[in-house]
């Protein structure tokens, strides 16, 4: 190696360095935290529209965010140009699912399921779907904001009261969906008194590895598929300090579904799943509610994407439909 080779080779270790640090400072400088009253004031005036997003429409707002001109003046999505070759008619069937839905059409209420044969790119599709929802969601166009401590990442615009609901849509120009969560419901009556301004909320980051935004779910095997996996159980050493099965503190809140909300959940193997899967997932991707024993329904907003790894057969072809339909 020449004295030039090694002065290059320590510039760019140089510049790899200041990218690191840079990267760290933003994501530092992003986190916010306060009260719901201060959540109210100082942040959803700012993107009223950016806060009350759908799931859909944050992923297809992540999307676009990835999208550039090409020279012959077609948009490119930058999020699987590197990855994926020779699937441009696929990525764009993908990607007009995720513009219909978040338009609010009705296929906003099924699932995305990738058919295909073996390493035909589903699974890496997914995966850029989902590295692209950890990036975005550090920008200040991806900022999402949830109240600390709720096991769903709940939207905090889920405290308002449905009385003042009318007034805050004609205040904000936005609509409010959802219901609070059991967690957050005991919390707010035990922990304040009801006096939800003082609920704490947080600006919050998807990240797989932290079970924020993302949920996984991939059965060893389909056939002895445990539902827990997905929705969650009865904590019995929580059940003994609690004395109640129905109190939400004894629930164990580590299913996927609860993971992927605000977010995606990844179903991998769905159509060899036991038929109460099914059952479940449909009602999630129609109502955005889940029903689990001891609780009212749970509101969940979140995009279900589902794909198989050994493949099927065939071209490979993104299809929309509800969880218990092959086609």
């Amino acid at each position: 190696m020449t004295g030039l080779d090694k002065e290059l080779s320590v510039g760019e270790r140089e510049n790899f360095m200041h990218g690191l640090l840079a990267f760290t400072k933003e994501h530092k400088a992003a986190h916010w935290l306060g009260t719901l009253d201060e959540f109210l004031d100082k942040v959803l005036p700012t993107d009223p529209q950016g806060i009350v997003r759908t799931s859909h429409q944050y992923l297809w707002d992540m999307i676009r965010w990835t999208r550039h001109d090409q020279c012959d003046g077609q948009l490119s999505t930058g999020l699987f140009a590197d990855e994926l070759f020779g699937l441009d008619e696929s990525i764009e069937r993908v990607v007009d699912y995720f513009r219909a839905a978040a338009a609010g059409s009705e296929v906003g209420r099924r699932l995305l399921l990738l058919l295909g044969p073996p390493s035909g790119g589903k699974s890496t599709l997914v995966i850029l779907l989902k590295r692209g929802l950890e990036e975005y969601s550090y920008t200040n166009a991806g900022a999402l904001y949830g109240i600390k401590g709720c096991p769903v990442h709940e939207s905090p615009l889920h405290l308002i009261p449905h009385i003042l609901r009318p007034s805050f849509c004609e205040t904000y120009g936005v609509d409010i969906s959802g219901e609070i969560c059991p967690y957050c419901r005991m919390r707010l009556d035990q922990e304040f008194q009801e006096n939800f301004l003082k609920m704490p909320v947080e600006r919050i980051f998807i990240s797989e590895a932290g079970r924020s935004g993302i949920g996984t779910y991939a059965p060893h095997d389909p056939t002895t598929a445990d539902l827990a996996d997905l929705f969650g159980s009865a904590d019995l050493s929580k059940v003994a300090e609690f004395g109640d099965e129905g109190d939400p503190r004894a629930w164990s809140w580590s299913g996927a579904v609860y993971a992927a909300s605000r977010g995606m959940l990844e179903m991998i193997e769905i159509l060899k799943v036991k038929r109460e899967f099914l059952y479940l997932l449909l009602t999630l991707t129609q109502e955005k509610n889940v029903k689990v024993s001891r609780f009212p329904l749970i509101y969940l907003d979140e995009t279900i994407i589902a794909h198989e790894l050994g493949g099927s057969g065939g071209q490979a072809r993104p299809q929309s439909g509800a969880p218990i339909q092959r086609r």
